[in-house]
């Protein structure tokens, strides 16, 4: 089996891959009534109210020493974590064993139904990965080593919408709406507050400052399951705010350390203190190149002397990084 296309399931929480799909397959009616008479009653729930986490599988005492298959929100994980297993066998051989590991766990009944579910989840993520579009929202931060913009680059909303609402009608062609809401709800909810942000990063009617402050603002307010993939993006705009806040560098390290220990303020520390250094080197540099230029010096010998300023000053490397600067400001 192709490792690329089984491994995985739902989107990223940090990058969210969106995929659609040009033409679906046709599935039979008499197939899908089948399928759908096999699956087994729950409790009819209302999904705005359903908390989405894992859980132990529910199970019922029934004649016989096995449970009964019933579906709970974490079997995606589980089948997700079954084809991992498996790796590098086809997609046949997968639900092959997953049958036989049915029928050893489950009553007989549920266990094919269980075999069912998960046939129908491989031959849904083949249909993802052959899909001929694909979205990646992309968060954006500076290359900085502190946060200074947030930001969807190269992404229509609109797009966005789209390729969501098609991955969902390829999901509701392979499952029932109780299996989607087991399946793929809390992969919805998550991309619902991706799509969210995007809004926000496009909205032409909001300022710099206050874009930053609202997807900010939502991505402290996740859970701690959710945040964690977050979480660097979120220490480094608070080490940023830190670095806001106070002017002076003694200031600065009790704050960082206090927040996040002395390692990490004395390699900021460090790090602030070179680029402090850098500018000052950037800003004597300009400031003998207005003053060659105020000199009345011919040009050539005016472009000699900063040649050898440059040369002088710095290395080969950092004469690269002045040239982009000074002709990025001039």
């Amino acid at each position: 089996m192709n490792r690329r296309v089984l491994i995985g399931g739902g989107v990223a929480l940090f990058l969210v891959a969106v995929f659609t799909i040009s033409k679906r397959h046709h599935i039979d009616d008499e197939v899908r009534e089948n399928r759908q008479a096999r699956t087994l009653a729950l409790p009819s729930q209302d999904s705005a109210a359903i908390e989405i986490k894992e859980s132990i599988q529910p199970v019922k005492s029934v004649g016989s020493d096995l449970p009964i298959f019933t579906l709970y929100f974490g079997v995606k994980d589980n089948f997700d974590r079954f084809i991992f297993t498996n790796k590098g066998a086809s997609d046949n051989e997968v639900t092959a064993r997953f049958s036989v590991n049915a029928s050893d766990m489950y009553e007989a009944r549920s266990a094919m139904y269980a075999a069912d579910v998960f046939t129908r989840y491989v031959e849904y993520k083949v249909a993802l990965a052959n899909t001929d579009a694909e979205i990646d929202k992309v968060l954006t931060v500076s290359n900085e080593s502190t946060v200074t913009d947030i930001t969807y680059t190269g992404i229509s909303l609109s797009d966005v919408e789209q390729k969501l609402a098609t991955r969902d009608t390829l999901r509701l062609s392979y499952f029932s709406q109780e299996e989607y809401e087991y399946l793929f709800s809390a992969d919805a909810a998550i991309d619902a507050r991706a799509l969210a942000r995007l809004a926000i990063a496009q909205d032409r009617e909001l300022s710099r400052e206050q874009k930053r402050n609202e997807i900010f603002g939502q991505l402290n307010a996740l859970d701690e399951h959710e945040k964690a993939a977050f979480q660097p993006t979120l220490n480094m705009e608070k080490i940023n705010q830190i670095k806001q806040r106070y002017a002076d560098s003694e200031s600065r390290y009790q704050a960082i350390a206090a927040e996040f220990g002395h390692h990490a303020a004395e390699r900021f520390s460090a790090l602030w203190e070179a680029r402090a250094l850098w500018q000052q080197r950037i800003d004597a540099y300009r400031k003998y190149q207005q003053h060659i230029s105020a000199s009345g010096m011919k040009e050539d010998a005016r472009q000699d002397a900063l040649s050898t300023y440059r040369h002088t000053h710095f290395s080969s490397t950092e004469q690269k990084r002045l040239r982009v600067l000074v002709d990025t400001n001039s």
